[in-house]
């Protein structure tokens, strides 16, 4: 059988302290524990600390400082040696970070400038020997740059969740935060007591990436974002618009790859003054919770990130035709209509003017007697995207009201009593009006074209060209050429008539004649021109 080896308590001893060496070496330098730390040297904030880490001394030095405020600090120095060891511990001797810089080979010296985010609180700042035989002297100052927060934080921060977020106005109120080493994420609480638009500001300063997220009050997630910094100004800016029904929220911010840094936002609330005040995921989101919707009232609602479709209920008492009316603050929305049994009957997907920002719709529905649902819906179900204000009416249709889209034409003649036009007439509520006048159709005008007074004493006899489409024609006759008095009319009924015996007349007298035709229809009567004048004489 082999030889047991026997391994002592001292050679125990010596091969953990070795293994503790080797341990140093590999993880950077000794690492801090309460005890060590418990030996402290107290360091004023702004002053320049020296030390010496000397080849037979400490292993490390540390040094407790307070800061009164969050913020950035900034530790600066120089290191006399080789490689050195430095370390941050928050006041439960928690690392928050550690750096094993070399020096500058033509230097020979390790310049420091380190900057960090922190919360106020007590810390420890340590300088260490990278291993045994490293060591020197060395100097460091710290100073401190306010982040001037709103709501001060203190050691790992006081507004890390849901339940202990603190509350923010939404007047526009700005407020000052930061997301610093040791307090990586804020949450923060606002209430609406109605329905409308979040307009969320916020700049985060020097910050490459952030993250940020909206919860509702059960703490579910509504809407995240990792927005990156522009690259010029080294600033993240969010400018977003978040429609929300009534109801309590939290914003959280969160650092993304550890970026660090103070930033400021500003929450400003503008109501959506729905006619039916929603809370919470919505009111009217099914036909069973479907909203009261009287005919000709227009109904005011919102389209928000946690209430995606609102439903209205209107009845009509006998078949119309109806008109649909919806205009929208939004980029797409749905807008179905149900009969009683949930039955979709249409949809419509319309899009807004990308000038105007908005969409006009409307649809003309002819429908029976019954009950009917008017529903209003998101375009897509998550994200920010394709919410916003809208209203939505249902009213009968009348000519007034109708926007008149189908026209039917159609050309009417001119005849001798009317103008000819061109008819157009709406195929939806029969209003119609008149274009493209032609003149109304006129009467030749006649003319006598022989007369006789051989026919007897005191009369004439008296011949025409007759008129295409008269219906008869019409002499007048008097002894003033003026024909201003004793003017005397007779008609002829027909237009193929061509001539007539005027009698009883006065003898050897003259007389002055004219002729005009004339068009009848019903009532109506239209005249050709008179013809000129003739000077008869009887016998």
């Amino acid at each position: 059988m082999g030889k047991k080896i026997q391994v002592g308590k001292k050679a125990i001893a010596s091969m953990a302290v070795a293994l503790a060496a080797v341990a140093a070496v590999l993880m950077g330098g000794p690492q801090a524990n309460a005890e060590t730390i418990s030996n402290v040297t107290a360091y004023t904030l702004g002053q320049t600390q020296n030390g010496t880490l000397t080849e037979n001394g400490e292993e490390g030095q540390y040094y407790r400082f307070t800061l009164p405020s969050s913020g950035k600090i900034q530790v600066t120095g120089t290191a006399y040696m080789d490689y050195i060891h430095m370390a941050l511990y928050d006041a439960d001797a928690q690392e928050l970070w550690n750096s094993d810089p070399h020096w500058n080979s033509t230097s020979e010296v390790i310049p420091i400038d380190q900057t960090f985010y922190l919360t106020s609180g007590t810390y420890y700042f340590c300088m260490e020997k990278f291993s045994s035989n490293r060591f020197g002297d060395y100097n460091f100052k710290i100073e401190l740059m306010s982040s001037d927060e709103t709501f001060q934080e203190i050691n790992g921060g006081s507004n890390n969740s849901i339940d202990s977020a603190n509350t923010v106005g939404t007047g526009g109120q700005v407020c000052n935060a930061q997301l610093a080493l040791n307090d990586e994420k804020d949450f923060w609480k606002f209430t609406l007591d109605r329905s409308g638009k979040i307009d969320f500001n916020a700049t985060f300063y020097h910050m490459e990436y952030v993250q940020w997220k909206l919860y509702d009050e059960n703490g579910e997630e509504l809407l995240s974002d990792t927005p990156r910094w522009n690259s010029t100004t080294e600033n993240i800016t969010v400018d977003e618009d978040l429609q929300l029904t009534k109801g309590t929220y939290y914003i959280s911010t969160d650092v993304n790859n550890r970026n660090y840094g103070k930033y400021n936002f500003s929450l400003r609330f503008t109501s959506s003054n729905e006619s039916y005040g929603e809370t919470n995921g919505g009111s009217n989101n099914t036909v069973g919770t479907a909203s009261a919707m009287a005919l000709g009232k227009a109904y005011a609602g919102q389209l928000a990130i946690n209430d995606e479709k609102d439903f209205y209920k209107f009845t009509i008492p006998s078949k119309k035709s109806l008109k649909i009316s919806v205009n929208a603050s939004i980029e797409c929305v749905y807008i179905k209509l149900f009969d009683g049994k949930g039955n979709e009957i249409w949809s419509n997907s319309p899009s807004w003017n990308s000038v105007t920002n908005r969409i006009s719709y409307i649809r003309l529905t002819s429908l029976e007697r019954g009950t009917y649902y008017l529903a209003i819906q998101r375009y897509g179900s998550y994200g920010n995207s394709y919410t916003g204000n809208y209203t939505a009416k249902a009213e009968y249709l009348t000519q007034k009201n109708c926007p008149h889209e189908t026209y039917q034409t159609s050309w009417k003649d001119a005849t001798y009593f009317a103008k000819g036009y061109t008819l157009h007439r709406c195929e939806d509520c029969g209003y119609s009006y008149k274009t493209d006048y032609t003149p109304a159709l006129k009467l030749d005008q006649g003319y006598l074209s022989s007369w006789s007074s051989t026919t007897g004493k005191g009369s004439l006899k008296l011949q025409w060209s007759t008129v295409s489409n008269a219906s008869g024609y019409q002499i007048r006759y008097s002894k003033a050429k003026a024909m201003n008095k004793g003017v005397k009319t007779k008609k002829i009924s027909g237009g193929s008539k061509s001539k007539v015996t005027i009698k009883k007349l006065s003898r050897k007298k003259n007389y002055y004649v004219q002729i005009r035709a004339f068009k009848k229809s019903g009532s109506k009567i239209v005249y050709g021109k008179w013809s000129s004048k003739m000077r008869l004489k009887t016998k």
